[in-house]
């Protein structure tokens, strides 16, 4: 089935197929707005989602059911979903980029592709609650429930959905945080309150180092052999946020969300100093970039200053300051004289 890009995980299905804001200011606002979750032992529970619907059941969900990069993003929060659909595994039994730290001998899978969601296990499972993401395509899309799809898993249990479309990162994780608390998870253990820090603490230096390297131009780009799609930073909750730390990320032209599509002749339209390239397991990898001339030609692909962007942005604390770390190392071994 023929993939084209259009978000962070980030993929429509042809037809026919199973379709710096300051990091302490973002957190700080997090006890600010009206609670949008609430939760008592044995009590009724609802959330509001990033719908504005509110998900009401009499008691708090226990048994939840999660979108894979959702499914992450809680577990390290301590909420763990007993099934998870999405990609979790790749054809050689790896672990996929956007199951981050969860156990999947652990899981029921539902699926483990875009379009692969079995609703006889989900109704077997006899869940509380489904988290997925928001597609920002349309109002109401959602990460891998078809249209479809959504009345008959909403017989079973509702669906929660939160957004990651044009919100930076931290918000994202903010909002994660909030459904984990809701959900009855201790967002003030040790071992969050230590990864916040650490993340933090990531975030503070890549500022410090975009500011060091003022000038220095990030491109950032998906590629397949129809050829490569420029990010446009503003729809990617990790690129807007890396924006908003100061690193000068190169924008796509054009009126589509998320990427500009440009052909592998094209490929030099936008000069850059660093260049960050998908690593996900259906990206091209550089080693087979590099059979393109117009690649190799590039000057920070012939200077070396290319680096990993993982694609699947990590919605926790946890998964999130490691991959901040990642690119501020590329960005102070970079040098910013590349660019035409």
């Amino acid at each position: 089935m023929p993939l084209r890009p259009i978000s962070r995980r980030g993929f429509l299905f042809a037809t026919g197929g199973a379709a710096t804001v300051a990091l302490s200011a973002a957190l700080a606002g997090c006890g600010d707005d009206a609670p949008s979750g609430a939760a008592s032992g044995g009590g009724a529970w609802e959330f509001t989602d990033d719908r504005g619907k509110k998900i009401t059941r009499d008691k708090r969900p226990e048994r939840v059911v999660a979108y894979v990069s959702s499914a992450a993003a809680l577990w390290d929060f301590g909420i763990h979903p007993i099934g998870v659909f999405g990609p979790q595994k790749t054809e050689s039994g790896d672990k996929e980029l956007q199951a981050g730290n969860i156990d999947l001998a652990k899981e029921t899978s539902l699926g483990n592709a875009w379009d692969d969601f079995d609703l006889e296990k989900f109704i077997g499972l006899r869940p509380d609650l489904l988290v997925t993401g928001l597609t920002g395509t349309e109002d109401t899309a959602l990460w891998a429930i078809t249209p479809e799809m959504n009345p008959k898993v909403e017989k079973v249990a509702p669906i929660l959905a939160l957004s990651e479309y044009k919100v930076s990162l931290p918000k994202v994780i903010e909002r994660y945080e909030a459904l984990a608390k809701a959900l009855g998870a201790d967002v003030a253990s040790d071992a969050v309150t230590k990864a916040k820090s650490e993340f933090k603490a990531a975030s503070d230096d890549l500022a410090a180092a975009a500011k060091e390297k003022s000038g220095l131009k990030v491109l950032v780009l998906y590629a397949d052999k129809d050829g490569v799609y420029i990010a446009k930073p503003e729809f990617f909750a990790d690129l807007s946020y890396y924006k908003e730390l100061g690193l000068d990320i190169v924008a796509g032209g054009g009126s589509e969300d998320y990427w500009e599509q440009l052909s592998w002749e094209q490929i030099g339209k936008y000069p850059a100093d660093l260049i960050l390239t998908d690593t996900r397991t259906f990206a091209l990898s550089r080693q087979q970039m590099a059979e393109y001339p117009t690649w190799r030609a590039l000057p920070a692909v012939t200077a070396g200053q290319v680096g990993d962007w993982s694609a699947e942005p990590r919605f926790n604390y946890t998964l999130a300051a490691p991959v901040i770390r990642k690119l501020t190392a590329a960005v102070k071994k970079a040098r910013t004289d590349i660019a035409a």
